[in-house]
């Protein structure tokens, strides 16, 4: 069986859950002899070592030389790997890593995975248009689409006239992020007291400015600190919100972390808090939980069939219980151990070789 993977994901971002997922699918699929992988990443600067894979099982097309992430990226990576696909012989599988098939690549099945929902339920985004009219036309064109949580799935039929025959729930994993010496001297001089943990990017679903609030208003920044890993700088209404909040003192922000300073801020952190309204998935509570480590989360999305009973759950929308939820994952000893075991037992159950060997078998059946 021979799978085709494009460069989208990769043009789009070097780091992030979408580009890790096809990542750890390919390192499971360099495991099986009968499966042959081409991936075109083109002039990428990803963090994931594609280029380890085993050569004999795995194809990657890596120019040398990197572009920034972004639409000039991608712009040069689409005509290169069309040019590309005119030389190859059709495929077995084109699995598509974005929201559009190139035109160029021949194969005998489309495939697709949705990811979320989340330009079609918030439609600020500058770009929500162009991404919406595209997703529309790729779930008409694919002939399997899966969704990596069954409110995904659900999303998608509620958003689109889609078979739902066509569609395969398949969760996610979750990685074992690499611990360090070096990484965890680095967090030391980062952090002069106790901390809670907030990870990735701050767009408006993601609830951040409601967290930050409730960080404030409950007065934990008393006692503790607020670590902010990756994401990008704050923003100019992050960074006056830090100010007036009187929150300059407490807050500490790493626009860009490794892996490794990521497993050591887990490990070490009074509570990890995912205060996002909705996800598709969401790895890094899983990522937090296997690393033992209670986790606050909203009660929406795939947050609760992700993490079942292991996460201390806030409702949507609701200062209040937001505020208790926070004062309780801090303070409560013995929900704290129930949150922490019973996390580690979740987080067990998501390993990437499940979802690897599960998208295989779908490969199979659509062939």
């Amino acid at each position: 069986m021979k799978i085709v993977y494009d460069h989208q994901i990769f043009s789009l971002q070097n780091t992030g859950g979408a580009s890790r997922y096809y990542y750890e699918l390919l390192r499971y699929l360099s495991t099986v002899p009968e499966v042959q992988t081409e991936v075109f990443v083109g002039f990428s600067g990803l963090v994931y070592p594609l280029q380890n894979l085993p050569p004999l099982n795995t194809n990657v097309k890596r120019f040398p030389g990197v572009l920034p992430p972004g639409t000039p990226r991608y712009a040069i990576n689409e005509l290169m790997g069309n040019l590309v696909a005119i030389l190859n012989r059709t495929s077995d599988i084109y699995h598509s890593t974005h929201c559009r098939f190139m035109p160029f690549v021949r194969a005998r099945r489309l495939l697709v995975t949705h990811q979320d929902c989340t330009y079609e339920r918030y439609p600020i985004f500058s770009h929500t248009k162009t991404v919406l009219s595209a997703r529309k036309k790729v779930f008409k064109q694919a002939d399997a689409i899966i969704c990596i949580s069954e409110a995904t799935r659900k999303d998608l039929l509620d958003f689109y006239n889609v078979d739902p025959a066509k569609t395969r729930v398949i969760h996610l994993g979750v990685t074992d992020l690499p611990r360090s010496q070096v990484a965890a001297r680095e967090l030391r001089a980062l952090m002069r007291r106790q901390y809670l943990l907030y990870v990735g990017r701050r767009a408006y679903h993601k609830n951040f400015i409601a967290f930050l609030r409730a960080f404030r208003d409950v007065q934990l920044h008393e006692d503790f600190d607020l670590l902010t890993l990756g994401g990008g700088d704050f923003n100019q209404e992050e960074a006056a919100l830090v100010r007036a909040l009187g929150l300059a003192d407490s807050v500490v922000s790493v626009p860009i972390a490794s892996d490794s300073l990521l497993a050591e801020a887990y490990a070490a952190a009074r509570v990890f808090v995912y205060p996002s309204l909705w996800e598709g998935f969401g790895i890094p509570p899983l990522e937090a939980m296997r690393a033992g480590c209670p986790v606050v989360a909203c009660r929406a999305g795939a947050i609760p069939e992700v993490c079942l009973d292991a996460a201390f759950y806030f409702e949507p929308d609701d200062k209040t219980s937001l505020n208790a939820i926070l004062l309780r994952a801090t303070n409560d000893e013995e929900a704290r151990k129930r949150a922490i075991d019973r996390g580690r037992e979740i987080a067990a159950k998501y390993p990437w070789e499940k979802c690897g060997a599960q998208t295989l078998a779908f490969y199979r059946e659509c062939q």
